[in-house]
């Protein structure tokens, strides 16, 4: 049986480092692909065509706001009920009227974007992928010696 086709979703963002933490976070779900725009006109091409479950619009692009992205966005096939998520260090921005469905603050927690990725694209951690996460969120621990 060929394996099940991945979910899309695209991310658009212009900081290497906040692209690269979001790879590794979807790496944490294969059934999904990320596909990283770093600018609202590289997003535009790179989303013709796709059909993504997800978007997530960073705010402070170099070219655009992410709200102004998201209305060119919707006026693109298949792209017209994907939820869309603002990822932003701007914890004060307010998404009411801007089509966005949620706001993820910067920077991000783990545990919570894995449990929002599920809820949003259906997809969920297999037992194995759960026993690791619960690893990384739960603290280290530290043995501690004294001499005397």
């Amino acid at each position: 049986m060929p394996p099940a086709p991945r979910l899309t979703v695209l991310y658009v963002e212009d900081h290497p480092v906040n692209a690269l933490l979001m790879t590794a976070i979807c790496e944490r779900r294969p059934q999904l692909e990320l596909v990283v725009a770093t600018s609202g006109a590289d997003a535009m091409r790179a989303a013709v065509g796709l059909r993504p479950v997800l978007l997530l619009l960073d705010l402070g692009l170099p070219d655009c706001h992410g709200s102004q992205l998201l209305g060119r966005l919707r006026a693109l096939p298949g792209l017209e009920t994907a939820p869309a998520i603002a990822v932003t260090a701007d914890a004060a921005f307010d998404i009411a009227g801007t089509g966005f469905s949620e706001l993820w603050s910067k920077p991000l927690h783990l545990d919570q974007v894995l449990a929002r990725l599920d809820a949003l694209t259906g997809v969920s951690a297999t037992p194995r992928q759960r026993l690791a996460e619960a690893r990384l969120s739960s603290p280290p621990r530290c043995a501690m010696q004294t001499s005397g």
